[in-house]
């Protein structure tokens, strides 16, 4: 799951520095990126968001 919560940081970071074009783009990227369906490389995201500390 270390690639989704690194990717949850970082859409974490960009929204916090107001770039919210940057979030969606990294949203994106990460769906197709990930091992698994657009769905549940969606769900894996947002359990790596969820679960990181920043």
């Amino acid at each position: 799951m270390g690639y989704f919560e690194d990717r949850g940081k970082e859409i974490k970071a960009a929204v916090a520095d107001g770039n919210p074009e940057r979030a969606a783009d990294l949203i994106v990227h990460a769906m197709h990126e990930g091992p698994g369906s657009i769905t549940e490389n969606l769900d894996l995201l947002i359990d790596g968001t969820n679960n990181s500390n920043s």
